[in-house]
């Protein structure tokens, strides 16, 4: 039994004598109430059509277009938004009968194998899930017996065995069923042993890792875009860039490109537009410094190229506007060179004039909340340690009130010997807003002494291990 919170997008289907799917429901135990027809969609779950369970437990689902084919719901709002799954293939009309007891194990179904299939494989897993759970308590009683122990994790790996060998046999014997399709994207890469040398020693310790990940998708059907009504082609896709690719720019980039092309060299416009929508929208949105790169990257290759068919002139017109503010503060980038910037006393500085092994340029105004923690705090850092460490602080007023800008400074006591506070003067001419992407306060980013970008919308208490982790890799490269 679950819940789930839905995002209603209720479609009220005209109902026709040619309806080209009819589903005829009958739940014992619920009466008199509204169910609706809803279908994954990745991780989010959308309802299409809504009806009315009769005094006898009985509705129908009628529609004139066909269903695209997925992992549906059946949603009881009565039930506190509870809802069982079942599948939309190819035969839309057909009918099943449970009650709410228990809605996979009292199901019967009448006029679809698919449904059939599935129901078989939801009692297996059931079955699997609770002899699992009884081992793994088991495990915990007996984890202090070696011998009980080894006894258990046994049975447990064949418990596993037992599941595939489960899934593959439903796939063999039915190879053309889209419920087939299902499994397979569900299928567990099977890893080969590493190799070894004459003495048994394993000469390549990332063997199974890199075997891994490389036949990760290879049981994903790029040209069914039914997968995409099932939460297990986005999990994947999420699984594979939270925990399996090297979190690295250089590495994101091809990942990221390679799965793209899988999607769109498919066939499937959907899963073309999925794969690419989705990669997009996960770099853009990443808290990860330097994943922007990848948005952008992204966005320069299947978007503004033309690939993407789909996406209107108002949503390119934005992400082109995006992908310019982001570009010049990408990670390795040069830094703009924010030039006659004017201090309190009305001396002229230039970013690129400042001499440092680092440079800490900051961005902020004295009404922002944040800012006033953040500033103050990061004079107390460098007084503590950055200064000693060959930093210096490049401080931008981004208003337009002198006076305002300097009753901050007086307050916050914000001078010290290699600070440097400056704005844009009052007729403003850097655009730096562009340049460095300001659209709230404050904004961090470190430079090293070339005004390369390492560090970007960092938190002060972040600096200094940035800087620390630079310095270790400057010393590993002029060692090797």
């Amino acid at each position: 039994m679950r819940k789930i919170a839905f995002t209603l997008l209720i479609s009220f289907i005209t109902l026709s004598l040619y309806s080209q799917y009819e589903i005829k429901v009958k739940i014992n135990g619920l009466s008199d109430t509204v169910v609706y027809l809803g279908h994954h969609f990745g991780a989010k779950k959308y309802v299409v059509d809504t009806t009315t369970i009769d005094s006898k437990g009985v509705a129908v689902f009628k529609g004139d277009k066909d269903l695209n084919r997925g992992i549906y719901l059946l949603v009881m709002p009565s039930k506190g938004m509870n809802y069982f799954e079942f599948l939309i293939a190819d035969n839309q009309k057909f009918s099943f009968e449970t009650d709410t007891a228990n809605y996979v194990e009292h199901m019967k179904i009448k006029g679809c194998k698919e449904n059939q299939l599935f129901n078989e494989y939801q009692r297996k897993m059931a079955d699997i899930q609770n002899r699992r759970t009884e081992l793994n308590k088991e495990y915990e009683e007996v984890k202090e017996d070696e011998a009980e122990k080894e006894r258990v994790t046994a049975e447990l790996t064949a418990l596993n065995e037992e599941r595939v060998e489960f899934m593959d046999n439903m796939v063999e014997k039915n190879p053309d069923a889209f419920f087939s399709t299902i499994l397979l994207a569900m299928k567990d890469v099977e890893i080969p042993d590493p190799p070894r040398d004459e003495n048994g020693v394993i000469t390549d310790s990332t063997f199974q890792y890199r075997y891994f990940k490389s036949h990760y998708f290879d049981y994903i059907d790029f040209t069914e875009n039914g997968l995409l009504r099932t939460p297990i082609y986005e999990g994947k896709l999420n699984y594979y860039f939270d925990k399996m690719v090297v979190p690295l720019i250089d590495s994101l980039m091809p990942e990221a490109n390679a799965i793209i092309t899988k999607a769109f060299e498919g066939g499937d416009s959907l899963m073309f537009q999925f794969t690419a929508s989705h990669l997009l929208h996960y770099f853009e949105t990443s808290k990860v410094m330097g994943y922007d790169a990848v948005f952008v990257d992204i966005a320069e290759k299947w978007y503004l190229s033309g690939k993407a068919t789909w996406a209107d002139t108002a949503f390119m017109a934005k992400l082109n506007e995006r992908v310019a503010k982001i570009t010049p503060t990408r990670l390795g980038e040069i830094a703009y060179n924010l030039q006659r910037m004017q201090s309190i006393d009305d001396k002229y500085y230039n970013l690129h004039d400042v001499k440092a092994d680092y440079t800490v340029l900051v961005y902020f105004e004295p009404h922002c909340g944040h800012c006033k923690k953040e500033v103050p705090k990061l004079m107390d850092y460098y007084r503590d340690s950055l200064k000693t460490m060959g930093v210096k602080v490049f401080l931008v007023y981004t208003q337009y009130d002198k006076e305002e800008w300097k009753e901050f400074l007086d307050e916050n006591d914000l001078y010290e010997e290699g600070w440097i506070n400056v704005w844009d003067g009052p007729y403003p001419h850097s655009q730096f807003r562009d340049f460095y992407d300001i659209y709230s306060t404050p904004v961090i980013y470190v430079l090293d002494k070339d005004k390369r970008i390492i560090g970007k919308r960092i938190g002060v208490e972040n600096i200094k291990s940035l800087i620390e982790f630079e310095e270790e890799r400057k010393e590993r490269e002029s060692s090797e």
